[in-house]
């Protein structure tokens, strides 16, 4: 939403091993379920790494465990389910629980029920196992929306993050905007991942500034985004197979409407007859998605074929290599949260090239990092990509400008918040 809504597609690094179910926590450590739709698995490996990527972070703070569920959906056409998904499974250490919930074509407003209904008897089995946990529910419909109804029920602490769209899509929906200001006025705390996430919360629940708190969800590994020196760059360019006089504006995430890639392509046809820069150039997009057929003749149609290349979805490790390599990556989108991929690009001293949108101004500052332009705006953005090939950046100055953003800063703080309402809850129930 963004991830919804503006998540790159990039599988995350290897982590931790999760505590089984069977485990016993550390004396006095903070456990936590996570709850999300939002999390890569065998059958979809990039999905998400932002929230992988956090769980890992939390790891040695907290014993965590996992609830990863899976919609059901009617069993004929297109909606019969393509493979089946176990009740338990392992994914790069972590063991995912997996209860299914019914997900009706057409009466999606009923999801949030559904969704309670369907993850019901796995959080009360943990409670049962472990006594009083923290709900951490990521997405606000349906996942907060059916968390804040099993944590009335259980008698939970809960605490909810807002990733984007689910707030300012979903939560402006007649049927679902009542469910989100109720399960979110649920919670003892909600994250928003960007300022304006956050504003707009606050206007949808009228909570008080104290239970809600802006953390974003883009972080990054320092081992992996980083600026490379000349030498190194070019030996990456060579592996990449770029051409040593190519100039390549790179895009990650996918290939969906809100990230409007036909206003790109739009750019790129007029920036591709701009003499001074579009002799060498080249759009690569990574990523996959239900508009690549229709951008893919869109190319062909604005006689782009041999500028724009699509290559799929790709794991992190490649992904940050085409980051390193790239001499800017852009975000066109009409809507986002906070994008990883944005911090991602900038701790690797690559500008960035985006829409004022959502949380993307919190990072880009725009004539320093990168440049932004209006959502839509196709001559905008042509005259930005310009300028931006055009200008010496400063790679380390980039790289500064999000030093705050490691994936162990923003697990720390996500753990504060976390631990702050144990704590709370605690105390409530001694009294």
């Amino acid at each position: 939403m963004n991830a919804p809504g503006g998540e790159p597609l990039a599988a995350a690094p290897a982590g931790p091993v999760a505590p089984r179910a069977d485990a016993s926590p550390a004396e006095g450590r903070l456990r936590v379920v996570v709850l999300t739709t939002f999390f890569p698995s065998p059958r979809d490996p990039f999905r998400t790494p932002f929230l992988r990527n956090l769980v890992d972070a939390m790891a040695g703070d907290c014993d965590q465990e996992l609830v990863i569920p899976v919609p059901r959906r009617p069993p004929i056409g297109p909606w019969r389910d393509a493979r089946p998904v176990p009740a338990s499974e392992t994914h790069a250490g972590w063991t995912l629980a997996h209860p299914r919930y019914l997900a009706i074509p057409g009466l999606h407003w009923l999801s949030g029920v559904t969704y309670f209904l369907g993850v019901w008897r796995t959080l009360r089995a943990l409670q049962q196992r472990h006594g009083r946990y923290v709900l951490h529910a990521h997405c606000a419909y349906p996942d907060v929306v059916g968390a804040a109804l099993a944590a009335r029920l259980l008698g939970l602490p809960m605490v909810a993050t807002a990733h984007g769209s689910d707030i300012n899509i979903s939560g402006r929906q007649r049927f679902l905007r009542p469910q989100i200001r109720w399960a979110l006025r649920s919670a003892r705390r909600v994250i928003a991942v960007s300022a304006p996430l956050a504003e707009a919360v606050g206007e949808l629940t009228k909570l008080p500034a104290d239970r809600v708190t802006c953390i974003p969800c883009a972080g990054y590994s320092p081992a992996m985004f980083r600026p490379r020196d000349a030498g190194e760059r070019a030996a990456l360019r060579q592996s990449l197979g770029i051409g040593g006089d190519a100039r390549i504006v790179l895009f990650v995430g996918h290939l969906v409407p809100v990230k409007a890639l036909d206003v790109l392509l739009r750019a790129w046809a007029a920036l591709s007859r701009v003499a001074s820069v579009g002799a060498h150039l080249r759009l690569v997009l990574i990523g996959e998605g239900t508009q690549r057929d229709t951008l893919e003749q869109q190319a062909r149609e604005l006689g782009l074929a041999d500028r724009v290349a699509f290559l799929g979805p790709k794991p992190q490790p490649v992904v940050a290599d085409w980051i390193a390599a790239a001499d800017l990556l852009t975000l066109p989108s009409h809507a986002e949260g906070s994008p990883n991929v944005v911090v991602e690009a900038l701790a690797s001293g690559t500008p960035v090239v985006a829409s004022r949108v959502g949380g993307v101004p919190d990072l880009v500052d725009d004539g320093v990092n990168g440049l932004l332009v209006p959502a839509g705006d196709a001559a905008a953005l042509a005259d930005a990509l310009a300028a931006a090939l055009q200008r010496t950046w400063d790679a380390a100055r980039i790289s500064a400008s999000i030093a705050h953003l490691t994936w162990p800063a923003l697990g720390r703080r996500n753990h504060d918040v976390l631990a702050a309402v144990a704590t709370e809850t605690a105390h409530a129930g001694a009294r």
